[in-house]
């Protein structure tokens, strides 16, 4: 009876290891890593992502491919990822979008119980700029100024419902202003209707932005952060404007399916804080006017529970709906 026993324990020991997938058991990465990128080439998410690529292949001598999927509001490159197996090869990323989308629309999936976060990868923060014609040059300026035009005063932004929407829509609700948003398909375009005048006021990223605040054709309020930043050292916070209670950025982070193994969600976390750290990667946050901001997978998902708590509570009370 016990010989039976053992073998019967043997064989139920061999049957548990064959379950185990063999992906798991292999060194990661042991084979090319695809980052998928929800917008077109050529944006901040997709820079980051071919500089990341670039360093984690130097780093573990894996080709990295970088895969554009734009559209959908990021639904068609969260739903390439989903169509990958599960074994941390193919990883998601994408801007605050993410945590925004669930409360503007219906998605095929569920962000929450599909994906699982892996780190947060940079942010940097928004910077408030008129445009030349606005008589305004301080945020409390803008402020009195915006309210004198009981409506009228317009603001623009890089898509309906995107970071920079949402931002501005807190904004109105603390400054208790009253202003027209104007959507637009990118930050480019956003800050083009700026600068000609078309709209009066956006929340830009500095990447985006210095250039034009530098040579005077816009002109910067204020921004958002705890401290100024060393691109635009003469732009005050907006805590120094007197509005300390106003936060609003943009960041990236990274996702992959819900079901790869937490040694390869840990691996591959490993290998981004490193790529995060590559001179290359460095200069290219530094001339973004974003900052490195790698982090752990639990940190991450407190840290995307809390923007996605703020972001529905100003959607709610904005009652912002996507067009």
């Amino acid at each position: 009876m016990k010989i039976i026993m053992k073998k019967f324990i043997l064989a139920m020991g061999m049957l548990s290891l064959a379950a185990v997938p063999a992906f798991s058991q292999e060194a990661y990465p042991a084979q090319p890593v695809t980052l998928v990128v929800p917008y077109a080439p050529g944006g901040t998410a997709d820079l980051l992502a071919r500089s990341l690529g670039k360093a984690i292949s130097a780093d573990t001598g894996k080709s990295v491919v970088v895969d554009n999927r734009p559209g959908g509001a990021t639904v068609i490159g969260a739903q390439a990822v989903l169509g990958k197996p599960a074994d941390g090869y193919a990883a998601l990323v994408s801007a605050a979008s993410f945590v925004i989308n669930p409360h503007l629309m219906k998605l095929p999936f569920d962000p929450a119980k599909d994906f699982q976060p892996v780190t947060l990868l940079a942010s940097n923060p928004h910077v408030l700029v008129v445009s030349a014609k606005v008589p305004a040059n301080t945020l409390s300026e803008f402020i009195d100024w915006a309210r004198n035009k009981q409506g009228a005063a317009t603001f623009s932004s890089f898509g309906n419902g995107s970071s920079g929407h949402v931002g501005f829509e807190i904004l109105k609700q603390l400054a208790k202003l009253d202003m027209t948003h104007v959507a637009y398909k990118g930050a480019a375009p956003s800050t083009l209707a700026v600068l000609s005048g078309e709209v009066d006021a956006t929340l830009g990223d500095i990447g985006i932005v210095a250039q034009h605040i530098k040579s005077g054709k816009v002109k910067a309020i204020a921004i958002t952060g705890d401290k100024r930043s060393a691109v635009l050292p003469d732009v005050p916070t907006f805590a120094e404007a007197k509005l300390p209670q106003y936060s609003s950025q943009t960041w990236i982070g990274l996702w992959v399916r819900s079901d790869v193994p937490a040694d390869r969600v840990k691996k591959l976390n490993e290998l981004l804080a490193r790529a995060l750290q590559n001179p290359e990667t460095q200069k290219l946050l530094a001339d973004q006017g974003m900052q490195a901001r790698p982090m752990s997978s639990d940190q991450f998902k407190a840290f995307t529970q809390a923007e996605s708590e703020r972001y529905q509570a100003a959607i709610k009370k904005a009652d912002i709906k996507l067009q």
